[in-house]
């Protein structure tokens, strides 16, 4: 009931392995195997490679996510989130939605909705925060209603080529504070910042920024999610 081959098959054996491995079904090799050439196997090595490519460019897609996201994590042990700090922030380029101040919460759920889907089919999500952008005039309101923007943090590479969605928030001095429990209730953090404004004698400048640290994918209930909220500084 054994098969014995030759030394010089195992090559051959290899190069099937390594084919399976890169997704060809039996079935395919067979069909190569059976009207085999060095032009058929070249034009079947080139096809693998662009596949590879696909999937190298994948997984390294699937690498930043999960390192950013990482990394969010990390940020939020031991956070206080009962105190205003001052920090010197990058430049972060985001993916915004069309402008919602005013729209009824049915459509700005389609809205949030066509974003989600939009950032997805185009591989933009690299795991970074998902929030919302608050205009300078809204600030101080800290109303549920008050979100002029929701936006996808994107990289540079991605984030070049759009056009009509992007929006770069400019590196700075913020104003930062974290807000936990419920980010549909943010009103305890923004009367934080509008304290600490205050008693510098400071106007808000440019918007608002919530950015989820811990949401529904990570916390099991909203009193546990955190949210970081940013304000630039002008001094």
């Amino acid at each position: 009931g054994y098969r014995y081959y030759s030394s010089r098959q195992l090559y051959s054996f290899y190069m099937i392995r390594s084919l399976r491995e890169m997704g060809l079904s039996l079935a395919e090799i067979k069909a190569y195997l059976d009207a085999r050439s060095p032009q058929g196997f070249l034009a079947l090595l080139k096809e693998q490679e662009k596949w590879l490519q696909q999937e190298i460019h994948k997984y390294q897609r699937m690498k930043k996510l999960v390192r950013n996201q990482s990394r969010l994590l990390a940020m939020a042990a031991g956070l206080d989130c009962e105190s205003v700090v001052e920090q010197e922030l990058p430049a972060a380029q985001f993916i915004i939605t069309q402008n919602v101040r005013g729209l009824r919460e049915v459509e700005k759920e389609r809205v949030v909705l066509e974003h989600m889907r939009y950032c997805m089919d185009r591989e933009l999500n690299a795991g970074y925060a998902f929030g919302a952008m608050i205009a300078p005039v809204d600030c101080w309101t800290a109303q549920e209603d008050c979100v002029s923007f929701y936006f996808t943090q994107t990289d540079a590479k991605t984030w070049a080529a759009e056009a009509e969605r992007r929006h770069l928030r400019p590196a700075g001095r913020y104003a930062v504070t974290y807000l936990r429990g419920d980010y549909m209730n943010t009103s305890a953090a923004y009367q934080r910042l509008k304290d600490y404004f205050s008693r510098h004698g400071w106007q808000p400048v440019g918007y608002a920024y919530e950015e989820s640290v811990l949401e529904d994918m990570s916390a099991p209930s909203p009193e546990e999610y955190i949210t970081r909220i940013i304000l630039r500084i002008q001094k």
